[in-house]
């Protein structure tokens, strides 16, 4: 390998070292950075691993003129990471959504490095063209070496359990067969009449249910309503039906409200209202469209309630509807 080659990457190397360790730092607040970084591999953080993946890239290109075997363990290292990485991109695009800039980064460095060694590989046989086993035979390795790295990931990647820093906002019987989705707008005419409707249901129908309070944004200054609420449905779970009842009360006097007019509504409960991250905030109302999307919610108020295990279905919409009995009469020919 000549010297001019190792330095080329060593220099990529080093780049993608800063990026795993610029990781580490949780500095990256944007895109899916947060939720990347719930994924583990058989219980290992994914940023040690990518800090020791560029410090023994990096020592074996360095090792590379003193010591053959190096050469053929940087390639099988940089196998295996890149199938490795198809499984974090597919990750990012099809489960979390949302994507991660510095582990795109990372990824690209990884290709940068393979596409490296592979253009430097097909030169080497331009000049010494030799149609035999032993031509096949590393190609045949590295291939299985990033086919393991692929079979890995994808069978070692899991997400952590929920933690403090993850949101669950859904309220009563946790491990219900039944659930019930409430899709109401801030400043819909009817959401508050129905609300309280729900508020004289929530005692029955928290002991049978897992009832979800879905954020359906029909007009956009509803969305200043929306952070303080999914707080509220996060954190005072116990509260959560009396502070919807002071959002729906400052909503219908502003429809700007300042945080002195939260405050000033929630504080005769005596709950405090903890702010939350603006990724919080956008993945929840990401899901919460989602949800609408699936259920095929187009107004509000609407309440779905589905049976999971029969997956039967009731959707139940506006105020002639949505009514205590109907809902509990509903219920019951669900379970």
């Amino acid at each position: 390998m000549s010297n001019r080659y190792r330095l080329f990457l060593l220099t990529v190397i080093a780049v993608g070292l800063v990026i795993a360790v610029i990781t580490a730092t949780n500095l990256c607040t944007f895109g899916a950075c947060n939720e990347v970084h719930k994924y583990h591999l058989f219980g290992i953080s994914f940023t040690p691993i990518g800090i020791a993946f560029f410090i023994l890239a990096g020592l074996f290109v360095s090792l590379v003129n003193r010591f053959p075997g190096a050469q053929l363990l940087f390639n099988l290292l940089l196998a295996g990471a890149g199938g490795a990485e198809i499984n974090m991109i597919l990750l990012q695009k099809n489960v979390i959504g949302a994507w991660c800039p510095l582990c795109l980064a990372a990824a690209i460095i990884v290709y940068m490095l393979i596409l490296s060694q592979l253009a430097r590989y097909f030169y080497s046989l331009k000049e010494e063209f030799q149609m035999n086993l032993k031509t096949f035979g590393k190609p045949l390795l590295l291939f299985v070496t990033a086919l393991t790295g692929f079979t890995l990931t994808f069978s070692g990647m899991v997400k952590e359990e929920a933690s403090a820093g993850q949101l669950n906002l859904y309220l009563g019987k946790q491990d219900s067969k039944l659930e019930v989705y409430f899709f109401s707008d801030w400043l819909c005419p009817f959401c508050a009449g129905v609300d309280t409707v729900m508020e004289t249901a929530y005692p029955s129908l928290s002991k049978k249910a897992r009832i979800l309070f879905v954020n359906k944004i029909i007009h956009q200054e509803s969305l200043n309503f929306v952070p303080y609420d999914l707080s509220f449905a996060a954190n005072e779970k116990a509260k959560y039906m009396q502070l919807r009842k002071a959002l729906f009360s400052v909503a219908q006097k502003t429809k700007n409200p300042s945080y002195d007019d939260i405050k000033a509504a929630i504080t005769p409960l005596k709950v405090t209202y903890k702010q939350l991250s603006f990724l919080e905030v956008t993945q929840e109302m990401a899901n919460s469209q989602k949800l609408a999307e699936q259920f095929k919610v187009a107004s509000t108020p609407s309440l779905v309630i589905r049976n999971t295990k029969t997956n039967k279905m009731r959707t139940l919409v506006g105020n002639n509807q949505i009514t205590q009995a109907i809902i509990l009469k509903t219920v019951k020919e669900l379970e």
